[in-house]
């Protein structure tokens, strides 16, 4: 939504309950060590594990992807929450980042997760939902977390040409938590 007077357009995100950032506990990063030795147990069991690979998508660039980022920051978990301790891992992405990386070991790409773990993450969103969103870098991601746009940034994906100046805001129960993204650095 356009506001013609300021120029601004808004991107309405969804919000999280206002939950607490808390460093992750041990018993949740045991739990995704154990599903991501299960997911590449899978991976190696599979007969044609080359057919799992999942081609990643497209991913926004500049402009779009600091709004994405903003919008990913306010709303602080709401699409997040289902990832828990697994983040969607599983065979078909542990393929594609083996064979994107077919010189690492399977303890390596463990090492790869485990270091990108938020050090403090919303309460109840998953292990890699840091302040300032995702802290698992793109290529690491289930292709579900790097398809998946909430309707209002979906929208403003969509947009052609992009607005210059773009204000997020998330909100619920009364907290409003709002950015604003101009297109060459923050406002």
């Amino acid at each position: 939504m356009s506001n013609a007077l300021t120029g601004v357009h808004t991107v309405a995100v969804p919000a999280a309950a206002n939950a607490p950032l808390v460093p992750p506990s041990p018993a949740r990063v045991r739990a995704l060590k154990r599903h991501l030795i299960e997911s590449i147990r899978d991976m190696r069991e599979a007969r044609h594990p080359e057919r799992l690979v999942q081609k990643r998508g497209e991913q926004p660039e500049g402009f779009a992807a600091e709004v994405v980022r903003a919008g990913c920051t306010q709303c602080r978990g709401n699409c997040c929450q289902g990832g828990g301790d697994h983040a969607y891992l599983d065979d078909r992405t542990m393929a594609r980042v083996r064979a994107e990386n077919p010189d690492l070991e399977a303890g390596a790409i463990i090492g790869l997760y485990v270091r990108s773990v938020a050090t403090e993450g919303y309460e109840s969103s998953c292990l890699f939902h840091g302040r300032f969103g995702c802290t698992l870098a793109q290529p690491l991601r289930a292709e579900l977390c790097n398809a998946y746009y909430c309707n209002g940034l979906r929208d403003f994906l969509r947009m052609k040409p992009l607005p210059e100046k773009v204000e997020v805001v998330a909100s619920r129960k009364g907290v409003v938590r709002r950015d604003t993204i101009v297109r060459h650095g923050r406002a």
